[in-house]
């Protein structure tokens, strides 16, 4: 059991902190800079849904308070008409024209209006009047006179200048009401265009990467001549301390030769006085020893200095 951990302290090396700062910290600062700019994106796509369905509700606002009173008994009318009657009465391309003229110089792309029972009584696009919404979740909640809108691409959008093509829009699902007070007489649906928006967005949001990027790449240099200038320190103790363990065992080597020795000597005395050797003759042999033991002196101090 000793011997094996002789042999596995004289092959330990030491902590290898550098490697493992290279790994760690090129992985958590990938994952901050990834998590910075999605935080950013969904920030500023929050704020953009904010201000959107803002807007659509002070349109809608005011399509209740200036459309809605003039069409509202056609509107409701609507309701008992099929797609047609409804497309082909004079009220509906009015209507188109009233709505038209009131989203001028907005970036509102299309608008639907819906009776209480999910009809679609009015649409700036033809095809869609007389469509069943009654099931839709959006619907359902404006009707309860929540607003409600999502964000959503579109490949190819019909919008009130014809096809678009590649286009965000924020769609927004409104109660149609007097005031805030009021009942829900109908619900309303706008449709926001939002691309340049949301191109600046995605423009900001790589400028905003690219800095991060720059800025992790400065903190990772800087962290990395720091930790580089540690992993040398322990290192070099490491060894130092390797070097200062292999001259204690060598000095506790020498230790024992010394004891050795001495034991040996000790016992050819003993054994001399036994025999009872001559005087001369055993001053001659201590003064060998003597001249042994000096050698030997010299040469543990020797090995001392060295």
């Amino acid at each position: 059991m000793t011997e094996k951990m002789q042999t596995k302290k004289s092959n330990a090396q030491p902590f290898q902190l550098l490697r493992y700062f290279r790994t760690v910290s090129l992985v958590a600062f990938i994952l901050v800079g990834v998590l910075l700019v999605t935080l950013y994106r969904q920030i500023a796509i929050s704020g953009l849904m904010e201000v959107g369905e803002s807007k659509n509700v002070a349109i809608t606002r005011s399509f209740s308070n200036v459309i809605w009173p003039e069409f509202s008994t056609f509107l409701n009318d609507a309701a008992e008409m099929s797609p047609e009657e409804i497309k082909t009465h004079s009220e509906t391309a009015r209507l188109h024209e009233v709505v038209l003229e009131q989203m001028q110089g907005l970036t509102v792309v299309k608008v639907k209006i819906y009776t209480l029972n999910g009809k679609t009584v009015f649409s700036t696009e033809e095809s869609q009047i007389g469509e069943d919404k009654r099931d839709n979740a959006g619907f359902l909640m404006a009707r309860e006179g929540n607003a409600v809108s999502e964000l959503t691409h579109r490949d190819t959008f019909s919008a009130f200048e014809g096809e678009l093509e590649d286009r965000d829009v924020i769609s927004s699902y409104l109660p149609i009401q007097r005031n805030a007070s009021a009942e829900v007489e109908g619900i309303i649906e706008v449709y926001d265009d939002v691309t340049p928006l949301l191109k600046k967005i995605s423009t900001n949001q790589r400028n905003i990467a690219l800095g991060i990027l720059l800025i992790l790449i400065l903190l990772y240099t800087a962290l990395y001549l720091m930790v580089r200038r540690s992993d040398e320190l322990i290192r070099k103790q490491f060894y130092e301390q390797k070097d200062a363990e292999a001259e204690i065992k060598q000095a506790h080597a020498q230790e024992e030769k010394i004891n050795n020795f001495f034991h040996f000597t000790l016992l050819n005395i003993i054994g001399y006085v036994e025999r009872g050797t001559a005087k001369e003759e055993l001053l001659s042999h201590l003064e060998t020893i003597k001249k042994q033991f000096d050698e030997l002196k010299y040469w543990v101090n020797d090995e001392t200095k060295k």
